[in-house]
Parts: C-alpha cells; sequence; structure tokens
C-alpha cells in the first residue's frame, strides 16, 4: 500500500518538481510596436551622434533637411 501512494506522490509531484521557474508574462512586441521602438532608438543614436558624420551637417550641427527649431 505504501509503494502505490509512493508512485502516486512521484508522479503527481514530478511535473511541479520539473518546472524550472516562474514563466514569462511578457508578451512578444507586435510589428507596431517594433517598428516605433526602432525609430525612437534610431532618433535617439542621431541626436547623440550630432559629430559622428560632420561632412553631412552644417554649421549647428543639423542635416540639411532637417527643420530648424
Amino acid at each position: 500500500m505504501t509503494k502505490l501512494i509512493t508512485i502516486v506522490a512521484l508522479l503527481t509531484m514530478a511535473p511541479a518538481l520539473a518546472q524550472t521557474g516562474v514563466p514569462s508574462t511578457k508578451l512578444p512586441l507586435t510589428d507596431r510596436e517594433q517598428v516605433k521602438a526602432d525609430r525612437a532608438k534610431a532618433a535617439e543614436d542621431d541626436k547623440a551622434a550630432t559629430t559622428a558624420r560632420p561632412w553631412d551637417r552644417d554649421a549647428d550641427g543639423r542635416r540639411p533637411w532637417e527643420r530648424s527649431r
């Protein structure tokens, strides 16, 4: 009888013990969110690197196609 209880306990507890961690609840980004994130990163990189390519910028550090504010 104890062997039966041990076997049942092992069969019911094994899947619970096999879990390695808390499952991730973060959903993958949609295409639209990914594009927005990529554009925001590119804009941030562009602002941070104002002198990276000085040959295509005018005296105030803006590119010719950027609007003056």
